[in-house]
């Protein structure tokens, strides 16, 4: 499978890594330097490589948003279209600061998350959670 990493910091990196090594080809991309993808992509053992968010999208089967949830916009307006990809978001609705929900009262961030993909021809969005108490913390949505 072909997997677009938007977001290559710890959790985006360490799951492209993880991706790759297990003989996924792997584009990582939106990180905070070059060299930090380039390094990535050596780490991926060939199956791997370091790209723009919208390279990491244009061939991908499936997609990794790992980004603060202030860089999603940004990093969606670099990507373009979502038709036909699967996209799996580790991304919380969290303050700048990481020390609360901004969203959650009337909404969830997977909602929220799901109208800005929907507009980008997204069909199937797919988001990781923490755990509740037990279990994997996967959920997943299809339209």
């Amino acid at each position: 499978m072909r997997v677009g990493i938007l977001g290559s910091g710890l959790m985006g990196g360490k799951l492209g890594t993880i991706f790759a090594r297990a003989g996924h080809e792997v584009v990582f991309s939106y990180a905070q330097s070059n060299d930090k993808l380039k390094r990535l992509a050596r780490d991926a053992h060939g199956n791997g490589r370091a790209g723009t968010p919208g390279e990491a999208a244009k061939e991908a089967d499936a997609l990794l948003l790992a980004v603060h949830c202030s860089r999603i916009d940004d990093v969606l307006k670099q990507t373009g279209n979502f038709a036909g990809k699967v996209i799996v978001t580790c991304c919380l609705p969290m303050d700048a600061g990481s020390t609360k929900l901004i969203i959650g009262t009337t909404t969830s961030g997977a909602e929220e998350f799901a109208k800005k993909v929907a507009v980008r021809g997204a069909r199937r969005r797919t988001r990781l959670r923490r755990p509740r108490r037990t279990g994997v913390g996967v959920s997943v949505r299809a339209v």
